[in-house]
């Protein structure tokens, strides 16, 4: 019993731990590009910190996995999560003294850049640190529900953060950055009285190769349904201000709203989807990759705020089906041996894609609102393709 609740309680760190970092990166995401031009930023610049942000994520993330099997999981997280209070407090202090008058602009967005990479550069250690924590934590029999744990984390986190930009960023930014400077430093405090896992010699590192020839097409998936929700993410509030005509604060809010609504629908079928439908995962993928390419086209072309948000949620409802499939079809076709090095190419291909869609964003949106739009809808029609042909190869190749 004692045993059982260590185990719980480590969970529960390593889920608030998780949850809190996605709560800060989706709030980013979400209040950074109408919030910049509020501080009087171009929307190029604030485009190309967030890019470098994911950038610095995809470099960063596979060396923490790699101290963490140096120095421990423990050590890991925590520094990552107190660069995440720190981070989250300079932000808050930043944009206070901006809005005050007392920083001007350039310095402004040089100390958020300077912010920011420092941040980014600490905290990404916290994923790869968690999936290992949770690894050494559960046996191959309850695997899947520890890393279901963490994903729950990360849909919680990115509702939270949306939310967050709804209720509370519009109207006061640096009292949102101390909310999620909190909310770090209470999951600091979580990790810090739990203890570092033992980890056996069966947790060796596997010399299998990665299947690239059977797993390029899933990649590619991650990459390209990555990149157009990172634009949709990067332009949802400016063609709310540019296209409706809402004002900076309302554009945030509402902003929020319907990318919180989003990440719901997400949550919702990734949690339901499976034990409901009982679909393959190639169906999965294929029925969900189809359902986001005709939200998100219909998306492209309404007119009214209510319209685009409830194309959004059955986006929502097609991203929560095609990633799900996607992911399941990755493990299965990565077989054993490699399942640790394709989640790690994986995190490379999703850390990509975020790099791409924040400036792609910015880019498009200076020819037209609706060009990213258009843009993303590509995206997911390229990876309609992709999932129909892996949907015919499984079904051909059982």
């Amino acid at each position: 019993m004692n045993v059982e609740s260590q185990t719980f309680r480590t969970q529960a760190a390593l889920f608030l731990s998780l949850a809190v970092f996605t709560t800060g990166q989706s709030f980013l995401l979400v209040v950074l590009p109408p919030l910049g031009r509020r501080l009087g930023f171009a929307d190029l610049h604030i485009g190309g910190i967030l890019s470098l942000s994911a950038l610095l994520i995809m470099v960063s993330a596979p060396a923490w996995g790699y101290l963490s099997e140096r120095v421990g999981r423990r050590p890991v997280l925590l520094t990552a999560l107190a660069g995440a209070t720190l981070g989250s407090m300079g932000f808050g202090v930043i944009v206070y003294f901006r809005l005050s008058g007392v920083l001007s602009g350039f310095v402004a967005l040089i100390l958020i850049a300077l912010v920011r990479a420092t941040q980014t550069l600490v905290t990404s250690g916290i994923l790869p640190a968690a999936q290992a924590y949770m690894a050494d934590i559960t046996t191959p029999a309850q695997r899947a529900g520890g890393m279901g744990t963490l994903g729950a984390a990360i849909g919680v986190g990115a509702i939270a953060g949306a939310a967050l930009a709804w209720r509370v960023a519009a109207g006061n930014p640096a009292l949102a950055f101390a909310v999620i400077a909190m909310l770090a430093a209470i999951a600091l405090l979580s990790m810090l009285l739990v203890k570092e896992p033992v980890r056996t010699a069966s947790m060796t590192i596997s010399d299998a190769r990665l299947p690239l020839g059977q797993i390029w097409p899933f990649l590619a998936i991650t990459l390209a349904s990555i990149s157009a929700y990172s634009i949709l993410q990067q332009v949802t509030a400016l063609r709310l201000q540019d296209s409706l005509g809402f004002k900076v604060e309302e554009s945030i809010a509402r902003g929020g709203a319907a990318l919180m609504a989003t990440a719901l629908a997400m949550i919702v079928v990734q949690a339901c989807a499976v034990r409901v439908f009982r679909w393959k995962a190639t169906r999965l993928l294929g029925v969900g990759a189809i359902t986001a390419v005709i939200a998100m086209l219909i998306c492209t072309f309404v007119t009214t705020y209510s319209a685009i948000f409830a194309t959004l949620i059955l986006l929502g409802i097609g991203l929560g089906l095609m990633l799900t499939g996607n992911l399941a079809s990755l493990s299965l076709r990565a077989g054993v041996g490699t399942q640790g090095k394709v989640a790690g190419v994986n995190v490379l291909a999703q850390g990509l894609g975020q790099a791409i869609g924040p400036i792609a964003g910015a880019g498009l949106h200076r020819v037209s609102p609706q060009v990213p739009f258009l843009a993303a809808t590509t995206l997911l029609a390229i990876v309609c393709l992709v999932a129909v042909l892996a949907w015919r190869s499984a079904a051909t190749n059982p």
